[in-house]
């Protein structure tokens, strides 16, 4: 794996460190998704984990990131270890012997409810039937939650006020 937009020139930032981390997970979980895939896939996580590996040990502590030479790169970091670690325990994983989720064609068993438990039911438990408590809205009510936003509003206005003419 190579971070093209930023690793041969040496300039990738903080985040740009971490996405192989995230790249090699993604990629195994498509390998154990999509079995077809597989072959495909798992060579170049393969050739990744050996140049991650390459790149980890030389002080026995870090890891660099760039991952096509054994030659340490100095680059270390939290995104450098997330991303070594990430493909060396993916190639710890064999995903070839685990099992896609179930599907209802696979042995799944979970119903939907598109009420969502709101039909009564499946809503209460031990209580039994609809145990939530509902009101009408009054006038009461909407002029507090109208004064509660006006002066949400006026806190809001005030204080950006304060700061561009403060700063």
């Amino acid at each position: 794996m190579v971070e093209w937009t930023c690793e041969p020139l040496g300039v990738c930032n903080n985040d740009q460190r971490s996405f192989k981390a995230y790249l090699s997970q993604w990629l195994a979980r498509t390998a154990q998704l999509v079995p077809s895939r597989y072959e495909t896939i798992m060579p170049y996580l393969r050739k990744s984990a050996v140049g991650a590996a390459g790149q980890c040990g030389s002080d026995g502590k870090n890891c660099g990131h760039t991952w096509n030479t054994t030659i340490s790169d100095g680059t270390q970091g939290v995104g450098e270890q997330m991303s070594a670690l990430a493909i060396v325990q993916t190639m710890m994983l064999d995903v070839a012997d685990l099992k896609p989720p179930y599907t209802v064609s696979t042995g799944g068993t979970s119903k939907s409810d598109p009420s969502a438990g709101t039909d009564g039911s499946d809503v209460g438990g031990e209580m039994g039937g609809d145990h939530i408590s509902r009101r009408e809205i009054t006038t009461a009510d909407r002029i507090g939650a109208g004064a509660v936003t006006a002066g949400v509003l006026l806190f809001l206005i005030g204080g950006t006020t304060w700061l561009v003419w403060a700063g």
